[in-house]
């Protein structure tokens, strides 16, 4: 549609005040509306005019059990089905996730993925691979003992800002995170095919043991995350 009006010319190149969207979709980035705005700010805005929101951060964190189906399986009507949640949970590693999480379920650490600040970003900018890590997340228990945490995938939120730069009087942040009232945006989780076991400080084994298993717990998770506009219209791939 933004395409379609520079091309008939019915509003003059840099001649608005303020350009005010919602192109926010799941994952942030899905819809892939980010793209039209950045060519209207372009295209229409004045130089030091206002783009509302006029910046957005991408967030990660590692979910456990609790986020996923299992519970429901280790006891339907009194039958212990863990198997099935086990089958469904490998399935799900398969395509991202739309749900609500309950920020009680994270167990690493929240890190920044990627922000955005669309007053200067460029267009290409949208497309990104960024490197986070995750460690467990700290507790309040005054415990000696390492516990050990199972991270079975990682769920990704979004804020976005009005910022003083704009909104001098009453800056605004929209915030999508689990440890926040749900929104119809929800989170986006990416589940990994097999749970990574996480401890807060390395064990004393000598343990041959793959690391990230029960034995042989891992002390963080360094993760390659990479958000593309995909061939299909309007979607996006994520991978992990």
């Amino acid at each position: 549609m933004v395409e379609d009006l520079i091309e008939a010319g019915q509003i003059k190149p840099h001649s608005v005040d303020v350009l005010v969207s919602e192109w926010m979709g799941y994952c942030l980035l899905y819809e892939s509306m980010l793209s039209s705005v950045l060519v209207a700010r372009d295209h229409w805005l004045k130089p030091g005019g206002a783009i509302l929101p006029d910046t957005a951060t991408m967030f990660v964190a590692g979910f456990g059990k609790g986020a996923t189906s299992i519970p429901f399986w280790e006891n339907v009507y009194g039958f212990n089905m863990f198997s099935i949640g086990k089958e469904l949970v490998k399935d799900a590693a398969h395509i991202p996730i739309v749900d609500v999480v309950d920020g009680n379920n994270l167990v690493t650490n929240t890190a920044l993925l990627q922000a955005f600040d669309l007053v200067t970003m460029k267009p290409d900018e949208v497309d990104f691979t960024a490197s986070v890590q995750l460690e467990q997340k700290s507790s309040d228990s005054t415990e000696v003992e390492s516990t050990i945490t199972k991270c079975y995938g990682i769920v990704l939120w979004f804020e976005t800002s009005f910022t003083s730069r704009f909104c001098k009087e009453t800056p605004t942040v929209l915030s999508t995170s689990p440890y926040n009232p749900p929104t119809h945006w929800s989170q986006t989780l990416r589940t990994l095919c097999e749970p990574i076991s996480l401890t807060s400080k390395m064990l004393t084994t000598k343990s041959c043991s793959v690391v990230g298993c029960e034995v042989n717990p891992a002390v963080k998770i360094d993760a390659r995350i990479s958000i593309a506009r995909g061939v299909e219209h309007r979607s996006i791939d994520i991978s992990l």
